[in-house]
């Protein structure tokens, strides 16, 4: 069953560029579904030497916002697993408090009801913790399994920001003008149209006359099939957000 885990999430993950958080679900349905998780986190390890939360499932948005951040020198399940490189399974005892006292800095979001806490390192993300409802033990082939997983999250990681350029790339030719052979006067002229210029005003813009302008702009219209100066200008509305959007997800890692 493990083999087939591991392929499921390499293709959910080849196609395309993906959120954390959406990857945090897909681990919890999908490739851990036989640990029964309440709630997993993924951490980042960031330059000041703290883990902080990057992404989650399985918490409120509270929770997670408020969730502190873990100093890698800790001991806490997490910065251990990120430190030592090493995955680890963390049974529930009577004595849990005793034995882990860091438990009750983040008492407040560990579940109730779980049983075993696995966590993994994912480089060079940092790791994750997942909490399990299910009494868990680490055999050799479920730590090889966990420590695929998260290599294979790693790769991705590594790879994502190429990935969301390219995804940005396509986002932008999806919204760019029509692939039709617009001249390159014309093509002038509907960026002109598209920011809200009259015919006069692009005349005076190019050095063409207002008639010649008025000529093209009928053809332009009938090329990209729209029926006006508003329509061009929506097509410039619609571009400008998708780039920002595109930007903005290269920015944050989303």
């Amino acid at each position: 069953m493990q083999p087939e885990k591991l392929l499921e999430l390499s293709n959910f993950l080849a196609r395309g560029p993906k959120s954390y958080n959406e990857i945090a679900k897909f681990l919890v349905m999908n490739t851990f579904s036989e640990e029964r998780v309440l709630s997993l986190i993924l951490g980042e390890l960031i330059e000041t030497g703290v883990v902080c939360p990057l992404a989650g499932f399985g918490w409120t948005t509270q929770d997670f916002n408020e969730f502190p951040d873990l100093p890698i020198q800790s001991d806490t399940w997490l910065a251990t697993a990120i430190r030592e490189k090493q995955v680890s399974i963390f049974n529930y005892t009577e004595n849990i408090e005793k034995e882990y006292p860091r438990l009750l800095e983040i008492k407040n979001y560990v579940p109730e009801s779980w049983q075993s806490v696995v966590s993994i390192p994912v480089y060079p993300i940092g790791g994750m913790t997942m909490f399990s409802s299910k009494g868990l033990e680490l055999t050799e082939s479920m730590k090889l399994f966990y420590i695929a997983v998260g290599s294979l999250l790693g790769l991705y990681a590594s790879r994502l920001p190429e990935a969301l350029v390219e995804a940005a790339i396509e986002a932008k030719k999806k919204i760019d003008l029509p692939q039709v052979p617009l001249s390159d006067r014309q093509l002038v002229i509907s960026r002109l149209l598209e920011r809200g210029f009259n015919n006069a005003e692009i005349g005076i813009e190019i050095g063409y006359s207002e008639s010649l302008v008025r000529q093209e702009t009928v053809a332009i219209y009938r090329k990209l099939q729209v029926t006006g100066r508003k329509a061009m200008q929506s097509l410039q509305a619609l571009r400008l957000e998708a780039e920002g959007e595109a930007v903005e997800k290269i920015a944050i890692g989303v």
